[in-house]
């Protein structure tokens, strides 16, 4: 599995309503390809490890894209600047994308963007998980997250200062991110939105 530099700081842990729906999904004798937008946090390394998968993590919550979409960078320029962030082997296609909230640290122009650049590595099969929100002033928390158990994320502080988020919600998210339809959401307590989606290849 690939990894980047693992996070030891305490994490507490959230019940979660529709990761349990995409893991009991995965056979443990079938090889999966995982795309992590996040740090390579020690309990998703363990937890991935019962199955045969790799795990890619993209370090987006710190990319330089984050502050470029605040310029007046296209979104073709946007897309290539992803793409090359990613770094994945061209031949790689995603089996889950634990997308988190990352989508809402992107302005419309930087998802579309984002969209663009994700495509490549999708099948009709692949499966994501993400949080949107219901009302547009809800707020995210400088946060990370990883998956303790099959019905159980962990949450811990994000290290730095906190990006500029712009919450999208699910009728806007579908509209933007259009290589995915959503499947599943369910309201958490906070006004966040925890979604399923399926790639619409």
């Amino acid at each position: 599995m690939g990894s980047t530099s693992v996070a030891s700081s305490m994490a507490h842990t959230q019940q979660t309503l529709l990761l349990p729906t995409l893991v009991k999904q995965i056979k443990p004798d079938r090889r999966l390809s995982v795309l992590e937008i996040g740090p390579a946090l020690p309990e998703t390394i363990k937890f991935f490890s019962q199955f045969k998968c790799r795990l890619h993590f993209a370090a987006m919550y710190t990319d330089p894209v984050l502050q470029m979409q605040l310029g007046e960078c296209t979104e073709a320029e946007l897309a290539e600047k992803i793409s090359e962030s990613f770094g994945f082997p061209k031949d790689t296609r995603f089996d889950i994308c634990l997308f988190w909230d990352f989508l809402n640290y992107l302005d419309d122009k930087a998802l579309r963007a984002f969209n663009t650049a994700i495509a490549p590595f999708l099948h009709k099969s692949t499966r994501a998980h993400a949080f949107t929100v219901r009302t547009l002033n809800t707020s995210f928390s400088n946060q990370q997250y990883g998956i303790e158990q099959a019905h159980m994320f962990s949450v811990r502080p994000r290290p730095g200062k906190q990006a500029r988020t712009t919450p999208h919600t699910q009728a806007i998210l579908v509209n933007l991110l259009s290589n995915f339809d959503i499947d599943q959401g369910m309201l958490l307590p906070d006004g966040r939105l925890e979604i399923l989606m399926t790639a619409s290849l």
